[in-house]
């Protein structure tokens, strides 16, 4: 068996790949096509906050055929993604706390193909 380093998952993922890179505001699912469309071997969702995704509900929408994650007052879609880019998909999740950035990404671990944690940041959660 291979040993799983972080090393050896960014050279999976990332070297001499096309990827589309975490973007604040950007990396939504418009654009996260539109790079897999043009030959991104991976993609990656904007950076949600796990305090925001916990506070969401799954929801499949067959109009669009996309699964949502929306707030519990239908204010907003926090999360979008669809099948052809499942397989392709990194969730960025932003947390202060591992047993919560755990939790959040039990939420849509069925809906992305990794879930990238970004506890660098230096805003508090």
């Amino acid at each position: 068996m291979t040993e799983c380093t972080m090393e050896s998952l960014v050279e999976q993922l990332c070297v001499g790949r096309c990827v589309l890179a975490p973007m604040v505001r950007a990396g939504t699912l418009p654009l996260r096509l539109l790079a897999l469309s043009y030959g991104a071997s991976g993609v990656w969702s904007e950076e949600i906050v796990d305090h925001k995704l916990m506070t969401c509900q799954r929801v499949e929408n067959p109009r669009v055929g996309t699964v949502d994650f929306v707030l519990p007052d239908a204010k907003g879609v926090v999360f979008r993604t669809c099948a052809a880019e499942t397989s392709r998909l990194v969730l960025q999740l932003g947390t202060g706390n591992d047993l919560r950035a755990q939790r959040a990404a039990e939420l849509c671990c069925g809906d992305v193909s990794a879930v990238e944690v970004n506890m660098g940041c230096p805003k508090r959660f």
